[in-house]
């Protein structure tokens, strides 16, 4: 067959698929499982849909309208994705959902993409009685993006006993070899347990994760890429018998078919914050990022920013050849509340970083601990576990003033600007070996002679003061999907200039009017920078395309 003719073939076949795609319809208020699912004549809720086993096609879409969905089971296996999502304009509830299959007939190909679960535990116990929305083993290629998953999106009153008795867990993975998951800028909220991803080969990307009763994230995978999270915000309500909370949590189980041993994680680009309120009710005190009864096999853990109120910012248990670098550990908080309702809890921390051993685990071996800022100190209990470099403990709370643009209001961690200062020990002080490419912000590393210490890498900006009121110019929108403008009301730029973030020269305006759009459609997402020059003053502003 000649090259000419598979081509056609191939954008024939292409085409006939596009063709056959349908959109369907649920209203679980008006719509009859008798009709066809079409916009006039929609089916009933989904739960009935997928109990009636009907099948669907790559491309096809079930569209949602308001009303309660029920408990869903999504099955099947299909050549491309199917989307479920809401019909415009409406507001659909899932009260539950798992995607479920057979060893021969897994569940495949399915995009859960703007909906809506939500469902309070009813097992009157202190355990959540199952997860909201559960990817079974034998599912793999399944999308869940923009989703809001909780318990209920209005806590307003919630009594102790409350959180403790009507928080589900949010969203569960389970155990897989090459699931080939994507979760991706969901909220999971007011919830028990957070996120647990069981499955490997999964993304987790860009997710916010708040208000949790337990564990807000569970990694229980290998070659998992965790990455641009957000997690806030511990409701401290259980005691330590019955949970000991963690930011991000890993653990292995013996006899467990590729459980015992996790592999190839990459964590980076997080935030983890543990109270973002001081002022707020239900504190207490949550550990970070808690690797332990490992092994941890080549993990890499960097330009996270963990904020905790205890001694494991970052600890690895019998972690092996794993690479923790350039990331900011700090405890911001200047007491930790005792838990009335908890005999065990005590003030505890500040934060550190450590490879250790648990007495009866696996050993740690061939580590690397390099450019952290941490709070407390950077402890590798033998050198045979690993080494550590060119990290800088920074200690008491007044210190960080030294070190980051704005820390002044404690109470508000949250809104901590932890980017270095001028004149911070920490710039250029790092080691440059395997280092990561970008900082947490996206700037490349290193900018100066040196990378620097920490998740963010100080960059060297020239920015005229003089008459700075005068031109100060607005950059909107900023981060730009295509195109920007620059807002200047009080003087002629003779140039404007658009620079990537290794220094290349990818724009040049001479003499632009005075309030000018910048098309950037043609340029990769990054970081750039805006060199505007007005009467020999050079002002220099960043942008992100995104």
């Amino acid at each position: 067959m000649n090259f000419r003719l598979s081509f056609f073939i191939l954008i024939t076949f292409w085409c006939t698929l596009s063709a056959s795609a349908t959109n369907y319809y649920c209203d679980p208020l008006k719509g009859n499982m008798a009709n066809n699912g079409s916009l006039i004549m929609p089916w009933s809720s989904l739960q009935n849909v997928f109990n009636a086993n009907k099948s669907f096609n790559a491309g096809d879409t079930i569209f949602l309208r308001s009303g309660t969905h029920g408990f869903v089971t999504v099955k099947g296996i299909n050549p491309g994705n199917v989307v479920i999502m809401p019909q415009s304009g409406e507001n659909p509830i899932i009260e539950r959902m798992k995607v479920s299959g057979t060893a021969s007939t897994p569940a495949a190909y399915w995009k859960l993409y703007r909906l809506t679960f939500q469902s309070e535990s009813t097992s009157g116990t202190i355990k959540s009685s199952y997860s909201i929305l559960e990817l079974f083993a034998f599912s793999n290629n399944i999308t869940v993006s923009n989703c809001t998953i909780t318990s209920n999106l209005n806590t307003t009153g919630w009594t102790r006993d409350d959180w403790r008795l009507r928080c589900n867990r949010g969203l569960t993975t389970s155990a897989k070899l090459n699931a080939n998951h994507v979760i991706e800028n969901n909220t999971i909220v007011n919830v028990a347990f957070g996120l647990t991803i069981g499955s490997s080969n999964t993304i987790v990307r860009g997710n916010t994760i708040q208000y949790f009763t337990n564990d807000a994230c569970r990694v229980l995978g290998s070659d998992i890429v965790f990455e641009k999270n957000k997690v806030y915000d511990l409701i401290k309500v259980m005691t330590q018998a019955e949970n000991h909370d963690d930011m991000f949590q890993a653990w292995t189980t013996a006899n467990s078919p590729g459980q015992d041993t996790l592999k190839n994680n990459i964590i980076r680009y997080n935030l983890f914050v543990n109270i973002t309120d001081t002022t707020r009710q239900f504190r207490g005190h949550a550990q970070g990022i808690g690797c332990f009864d490992g092994v941890y096999k080549n993990w890499r853990v960097e330009n996270n920013i963990v904020m905790v109120d205890h001694w494991h910012g970052i600890s690895f248990y019998g972690g092996v050849n794993c690479v923790i670098i350039n990331n900011t550990v700090l405890d911001p908080y200047p007491y930790s509340p005792i838990d009335p309702y908890d005999n065990n809890t005590s003030n505890i921390g500040p934060a550190w970083i450590r490879i250790d051993k648990k007495p009866n685990g696996p050993n740690s071996s061939g580590n690397i601990v390099r450019n952290n800022l941490v709070a407390n100190s950077v402890i590798i209990v033998n050198s045979s576990m690993g080494a550590a470099n060119n990290n800088i403990a920074i200690g008491a709370t007044t210190n960080y003033a030294n070190y980051f643009a704005d820390v002044q209001d404690k109470a508000k961690p949250l809104y901590f600007d932890l980017q270095l200062k001028p004149g911070s020990s920490a710039i250029d002080a790092g080691d440059d070996s395997i280092i990561p490419s970008f900082d947490f912000n996206g700037t490349m590393r290193p900018q100066g002679a040196h990378v620097d210490v920490g998740a963010y890498e100080f960059v060297r900006m020239v920015v005229s003061t003089q008459n700075s009121s005068k031109t100060k110019a607005l950059i909107h929108p900023n981060p730009c999907a295509s195109q920007f403008t620059i807002k200047n009301n009080s003087i002629q730029f003779e140039s404007i200039e658009i620079y990537n973030i290794n220094g290349v020269k990818c724009i040049t305006l001479a003499n632009p009017p005075i309030n000018v759009s910048i098309n950037m459609e043609n340029l990769p997402s990054g970081c750039y920078y805006v060199r505007m020059v007005a009467k020999g003053e050079i002002f220099t502003e960043k942008i992100l395309k995104i």
